[in-house]
């Protein structure tokens, strides 16, 4: 007979486990391979096998209902990417990631790393700066915006309405949470201004996808929906994860020496460090039917967060790991999530990370770091404000 969940008196959303977040996903990996948070009138799950083997089986954990941790959000999600099962979200998935396949990211790559190169030379020896702002922020805003193609006017808004979309994923009553809804709105009453087709960079993404309104191949709303997908993940996620890098390889300097001392592992460093400090919280699934995890009993109809960074610390899974260790193949970190949901941007995301590692390699000696200040995003973990020094 199937157990009951333990019920867990913790709350990932409030202000100082944000700051300090790891001893908390040890006491959710603990108390079982799911549990009750009370608070929240949600499950949550933190266990790397048994979090993966979710995301993995759509069927049982469906993200049909949304995938937010709020019916609001969940309501305004209906029909995205996000929130879709196959068949439907294979066909949106397939539209979405168009732009983005290997062969164009092959094209984009000496782009991306001349940029790098380019800025990281400028800051080497300039002094102490705002890495977020000046090296993190580069990529996603300089070639990733220029991509999607959208007028100047939007763009600048970008990254208010990126955080809070992920901001509206967190739970009813969390005040980040409640204030995001607003912002959205600005932007929901941007994407659906009927202006804004004769604005988009004839070139761009978001004008490729309008030819496939024109072609009967989506809807207006789907169209929107997934420029929406554009617009949101593409931007804080790769940012925060070029700040935690760059913050780990500043205050880990005998890593940072080891990277030097063997480039190849540059990729290894890359997914040591998404494991490490993963950007994102994770998203909700639903549970379809009456479910046994490992042992314990899910209801139907329950929601289930993924904590997707809880995973990626498994000891079950992963030697060691609270130790930052660039030699580490974590390659299966679920940072990007998994299964038919994984990040559809993992692949970009990957190229912008590369490209800035690469520049700091081969030009820089040593990274001191200075003071930093974290992003206060309810669902995000990164940094808002990061000061280092190349030289």
């Amino acid at each position: 007979m199937a157990a009951q969940a333990a019920s867990l008196d913790i709350d990932l959303f409030d202000a100082e486990t944000r700051d300090a977040p790891y001893a908390a996903y040890r006491r959710l990996r603990d108390a079982g391979p799911v549990c009750h948070i009370e608070r929240h009138g949600l499950y949550a799950m933190g266990r790397y096998r048994d979090l993966r083997d979710a995301l993995i089986n759509w069927n049982d954990f469906s993200s049909g209902s949304g995938v937010a941790m709020n019916d609001l959000m969940n309501r305004l999600m209906a029909g995205t990417v996000l929130a879709s099962d196959p068949p439907e979200h294979k066909r949106l998935r397939r539209i979405l990631g168009m732009p983005i396949g290997p062969a164009r990211l092959r094209k984009l790559r000496p782009h991306m790393r001349g940029l790098a190169m380019e800025r990281v030379k400028a800051l080497k020896g300039a002094g102490r700066f705002d890495a977020m702002r000046r090296l993190a922020m580069l990529l996603p805003l300089s070639v990733v915006s220029d991509l999607v193609g959208l007028p100047e006017e939007g763009r600048e808004r970008m990254l208010d309405w990126a955080a809070a979309a992920f901001n509206g994923m967190a739970p009813a009553g969390v005040p980040l949470s409640d204030g995001a809804f607003p912002v959205m709105k600005e932007m929901v009453d941007y994407i659906t201004d009927p202006g804004l087709i004769g604005k988009l960079r004839p070139d761009g993404w978001a004008a490729q996808l309008w030819a496939s309104v024109a072609d009967g191949t989506l809807t207006e709303e789907e169209y929107r929906s997934i420029i929406q997908g554009y617009v949101s993940p593409s931007l804080d996620t790769t940012i925060f994860a070029v700040g935690n890098l760059l913050w780990l390889l500043a205050t880990h300097p005998d890593q940072w020496r080891a990277l030097k001392a063997a480039p190849a592992l540059q990729a290894r460093c890359i997914n040591e460090s998404l494991r490490y400090e993963s950007p994102a919280l994770g998203f909700s699934r639903l549970a379809k039917r009456d479910l046994v995890i490992d042992g314990v009993a899910v209801p139907a109809g329950a929601r289930i967060m993924t904590v997707l960074p809880a995973a990626n610390r498994d000891e079950r899974h992963y030697a060691d790991p609270e130790r930052f260790d660039i030699r580490r193949d974590a390659s299966d970190h679920l940072a990007f999530g998994g299964g038919v949901h994984r990040c559809i941007g993992g692949s970009l995301a990957m190229l912008e990370i590369g490209a800035v590692l690469e520049a700091l390699v081969e030009l820089v000696d040593h990274i001191e770091p200075g003071d930093g200040r974290r992003a206060d995003n309810a669902v995000l973990r990164g940094f808002d404000h990061l000061e280092i020094s190349l030289h």
